[in-house]
């Protein structure tokens, strides 16, 4: 049995002098990557031999560009990792001829947060509740198909008959925040953790309207506000909320590609459970995203990505339909 100190001194002696790579799944700014470039600044204090970390970004369809050259194309060698927006473990069953990794057979380290997502219109009067956007038009940005951006309006707007039109092409949330300045589109559906971030203003003057979420409750920035699965008819309409709703479930999930030595997987995983342990992580990750820790470590979330990746097929094709993949 390898002793703690042999176990340190061959993971210092590994990665001692080295650069580690996190390829985030989407373009500059925005809370995917502002939290990943908090998490490398800690993970190069946790990992044995104080690795260099980096933060690459690598934007497209919803983080399935990363994902697969992630899988099939980086070093399997612990050095290089990856970071997707939410929703990337259920692109592979929702889009298979696009998403080319297996869930399954990457290494899944950690995800230090989960978050409610709301879909929000800036600046219209005529919109207050949901049941108006029924009749009156609403233009909601997002990258690409395969985005949270995109798939949750887009459910809803299935679901619940509402008159959404959804413009796609932005790189990520915070250029769609930009493109509702310009009055391009009204809203996106995104975290409420971002919106603090990023346009805090608007929510002290109300000019954000939130119609409804997918994720939990949220009762001190978000009362009152339905859950998507609340408004629907049918037992099969909620199973296919809860099907777009695991990827916030699993939040933010740090990977190492297939084939990475076990020893290594273990070394970011310790590394990555440390880093959320640290009071001054959660402080600075706090304070940079307006997020709560809600960690997910390692084994346990392979098992949500397992979960996921087992749901039956004919609620995956019906979901496929909805959203015009």
């Amino acid at each position: 049995m390898v002793s703690s100190v042999a176990w340190a001194q061959n993971s210092a002696d590994f990665y001692s002098g080295k650069t580690v790579s996190i390829l985030v799944g989407s373009g500059p700014g925005g809370l995917t990557d502002t939290s990943a470039r908090v998490i490398a600044r800690f993970l190069e204090k946790y990992i044995p031999g104080q690795p260099t970390v980096i933060v690459q970004n690598m934007p497209g369809g919803g983080s399935v560009t990363m994902a697969n050259h992630v899988f099939r194309s980086v070093a399997r060698d612990g050095t290089v990792l990856g970071y997707p927006v939410p929703g990337m473990v259920t692109a592979e069953i929702l889009e298979p001829r696009r998403a080319k990794y297996e869930g399954r057979r990457l290494n899944w380290i950690g995800s230090a947060f989960r978050t409610t997502n709301t879909i929000s219109v800036y600046n219209r009067a005529d919109i207050q509740t949901w049941e108006d956007t029924k009749e009156n038009q609403v233009f909601f940005g997002a990258s690409g198909r395969g985005s949270p951006l995109y798939q949750i309006p887009s459910l809803a707007k299935a679901l619940l008959n509402l008159n959404f039109s959804i413009v796609t092409g932005y790189e990520s949330g915070s250029a769609v925040v930009l493109a509702m300045e310009r009055g391009e589109v009204d809203g996106q559906a995104i975290a409420l953790d971002f919106w603090e971030a990023q346009r805090p203003q608007w929510l002290l003057n109300d000019s954000l309207t939130h119609l409804m979420r997918i994720g939990p409750p949220d009762p001190k920035r978000a009362p009152g506000v339905p859950h998507i699965a609340e408004l629907v008819n049918s037992e099969r309409q909620k199973a296919l909320v809860e099907l777009v709703e695991i990827g916030f479930t699993l939040g933010w999930p740090l990977f190492a590609p297939p084939d990475v030595p076990i020893n290594r997987v273990e070394i970011l995983r310790r590394a990555f459970s440390d880093l959320v342990e640290d009071p001054e992580f959660s402080t600075t990750i706090e304070a940079a995203l307006h997020v709560q820790l809600n960690p997910i470590i390692g084994a346990e979330l392979a098992q949500y990505v397992d979960q996921a990746l087992s749901t039956p097929k004919p609620l995956v094709e019906e979901l496929i339909s909805i959203l015009g993949l």
